[in-house]
Order: structure tokens, then C-alpha cells, then sequence
């Protein structure tokens, strides 16, 4: 099966949600990196699967600021993208919700299955 890559949607936004981004100090996290925990169990996560199969994650807030897809890659194409509820700690996560809304990819229903594959395969459990 080929993989299908979603392209940033609004790329005559990215230099302005870079800038924000980089502003506000937001880089993505990757399971098990320095500050993961706090990130997930401080509400909704953005999400993102980039080319190499690489499972990153933002807050979707900081400073009151929704912090867009493009953070994650620095506008590159993603394989799957969306928003999920995470709690947990100490390698041991489980998804509560999880979906594939991206505004700025905008990736297929089909592409779900890459997150939640990826999920797993990062030890991050579901309740479904």
C-alpha cells in the first residue's frame, strides 16, 4: 500500500505561525522526551505522523494561543495529523479521544488508522 502524504493546506500562513511558535518557545515532543508528561496530561494535544513514521505532539494551547499543525514538521507534509487526549506518566499513556482534525492538513478518515497504529506502537494504549 502507498503511503499518501497531506500537504499543508495554508502554507501563506506558515512564516507568521512560525514566528509565533518559535515566540512563544513550543517544539515538538516525541513519547518519553523531557516535559511529554506534562504536555499530555495538560489537556488536548495536537498530533502529528511525519514521513519517517516519527510520532510528534504540541500542546493545542500555550498562553492562551492555539498552537497550529505546522509547529509539529515547520509546515512539511504528514502522513496522519489530528487532536488527542492523552493522561499518564512514566512511559506508561493511555488515548481517551482521539481524531483527525487538522485545519492546515486536512488528512483523510483512512489516515486515523496510521495514528492509532503509531500511538501503539509508541505504548500508548486505548480505551477503545
Amino acid at each position: 500500500m502507498q503511503r499518501r502524504f497531506f500537504p499543508n493546506q495554508l502554507p501563506e500562513y506558515l512564516e507568521a505561525e512560525l514566528q509565533l511558535v518559535d515566540q512563544l518557545g513550543v517544539a515538538p515532543l516525541q513519547v518519553g522526551a523531557i516535559g511529554f508528561d506534562a504536555v499530555v496530561n495538560q489537556g488536548t494535544i495536537k498530533w502529528a505522523v511525519v514521513e519517517n513514521g516519527t510520532l510528534l505532539i504540541v500542546p493545542k494551547y500555550v498562553d492562551g494561543q492555539e498552537i497550529p499543525h505546522t509547529a509539529l514538521t515547520r509546515g512539511e507534509a504528514v502522513l496522519a495529523a489530528g487532536e488527542a487526549e492523552i493522561i499518564g506518566s512514566n512511559g506508561e499513556y493511555i488515548v481517551l479521544e482521539i481524531n483527525h482534525y487538522s485545519g492546515h492538513y486536512q488528512p483523510s478518515l483512512e489516515s486515523l488508522a496510521i495514528g492509532n497504529q503509531t500511538f501503539r506502537d509508541n505504548g500508548i494504549s486505548s480505551l477503545y
